[in-house]
């Protein structure tokens, strides 16, 4: 009746907000949970904190293989992929749980929320984003906005993780993937909040890192990148216009995203050839 869930968190650096991540999983209310740390060689407290809470922590070279390794070692019924900067509430494991035991779901979205931590312009902007993209429950995995986080261990094991680039569109891809060998995932009303970003900067400079997997990713996936990289749908309803001039800051915002993504693409590309002149 409580089948375990494994919760799979990468970390890397993340000491400023792994307390938090950790201090919600040990108190969710449902309790059969087993948490899994896949480290990508951190140089700060993560590990000495990880070990306060779980004593399954492994060592990963990348986020791709710390996701591989992450689920060779799930002994869960039930996989939930969680970064290091979230926080979900005490009955999002509870809830997730019951939509697949007892109405017979594969997997789950949850609505995901940003946590306020400065109360910048751009954490505005991104928190208003998030509404938009949750408020409508669109999770299609081509032309949606949401990704779910929470499925059947069958279903994640049977997913080539090395095939899936690092990063860029990471979530998009496995929930594509799943979706493909007939998964049935449901909406619930479950949160899931996410430390952001604060300035345009630092937006610029995570951009930029995710411009170096964007050709692989259009290479493996043109239809899904291609359709993630324009304009959602859920811009066009009426829900985006609640708030005008934050919706004209998105603009603003898609605006340095994908400039940092195609400086991080021209980057990736020539860097090589520069390095063997």
């Amino acid at each position: 009746m409580n089948p375990l869930v494994s919760v799979i968190v990468p970390t890397y650096n993340s000491s400023r907000t792994l307390t938090e991540c950790l201090s919600a999983l040990k108190g969710q209310n449902y309790k059969n949970i087993e948490v899994i740390i896949t480290d990508s060689f951190s140089n700060d407290q993560t590990k000495e904190i990880a070990r306060e809470f779980t004593d399954k922590i492994i060592d990963a070279e990348s986020l791709a293989l710390a996701r591989k390794k992450g689920v060779e070692l799930a002994k869960g019924k039930y996989i939930l992929f969680l970064d290091s900067d979230q926080i979900i509430n005490l009955d999002t494991i509870e809830l997730s749980v019951k939509a697949c035991e007892e109405e017979g779901y594969d997997g789950v979205t949850h609505f995901e929320r940003s946590k306020i931590y400065k109360n910048t312009f751009v954490e505005r902007l991104i928190n208003y984003d998030k509404w938009i993209f949750h408020s409508e429950e669109d999770d299609d995995p081509i032309y949606g906005t949401a990704e779910p986080r929470f499925f059947k261990t069958d279903f994640v094991k049977r997913i080539d993780f090395l095939d899936n680039p690092p990063i860029t569109f990471e979530f998009a891809i496995i929930n594509l993937k799943i979706n493909k060998m007939g998964a049935r995932i449901k909406f619930i009303n479950a949160y899931i909040y996410h430390y952001e970003t604060s300035t345009f900067w630092q937006v610029a400079k995570k951009f930029f890192r995710y411009g170096f997997y964007y050709i692989s990713a259009l290479k493996r996936f043109p239809n899904l990148v291609m359709h993630h990289s324009a304009p959602r749908r859920t811009y066009f309803t009426a829900r985006a216009l609640t708030h005008p001039f934050l919706l004209l800051g998105l603009f603003a915002l898609y605006g340095v995203k994908g400039a940092a993504t195609f400086c991080g693409i021209i980057s990736y590309t020539f860097k090589p050839r520069c390095q063997t002149n």
